[in-house]
């Protein structure tokens, strides 16, 4: 009888999942949303949990592969080693335009917890009409994560609710 064995992807989605839904069921985050798709014409698979502390930051942690590294480790080859590439996303939402001044405040904050080798991405956003106003920002890491980096990743939850906290404390509040 075959056991179904599942790849890196799937492993370290249920690391996340986990340490995520306890934050949730310790009250320290609410999930807000999860998203876990297949996409059959690409050959993919992504995940992305979102969750955020009372205010307006909310947070997700995005993990994604692709059909050579699900090929690779399904079929074997030891000369390819199986991972998943992570990125961390956060989106403010204020009711005022953000100023230059913010979004290089913001930069300085995730570069200070994230490492100045990241890549930080800011899109900021106006809903015509609204006063609504959003800044979501990426953090790339351009590299691919392992199974045997677990631990980078339950230490990356810890750097997303220090990121939290420190955009909460230098974001206008939403009026």
């Amino acid at each position: 009888m075959n056991m179904f064995d599942p790849i890196v992807f799937d492993n370290l989605k249920v690391v996340v999942e986990g340490e995520v839904y306890d934050l949730d069921l310790e009250g320290h985050v609410s999930v807000v949303n999860r998203e876990d798709y297949v996409d059959l014409a690409r050959f993919s698979r992504m995940y992305r949990i979102s969750f955020q502390q009372t205010g307006s930051v909310v947070a997700s942690l995005l993990l994604t592969t692709h059909i050579d590294d699900i090929h690779a480790e399904l079929s074997g080859n030891k000369q390819v080693k199986p991972g998943c590439l992570i990125e961390i996303d956060f989106t403010l939402s204020q009711m005022s335009p953000f100023t230059p001044e913010q979004c290089a405040n913001y930069e300085e904050d995730l570069r200070a917890i994230w490492g100045e080798e990241r890549t930080v991405e800011q899109r900021v956003t106006h809903l015509v009409g609204t006063n609504e106003y959003k800044n979501e920002m990426k953090i790339k890491f351009n590299r691919y994560i392992y199974e045997d980096q677990v631990d980078d990743i339950v230490e990356m939850i810890d750097y997303m609710l220090e990121t939290i906290q420190l955009l909460k404390d230098d974001q206008h509040p939403i009026m």
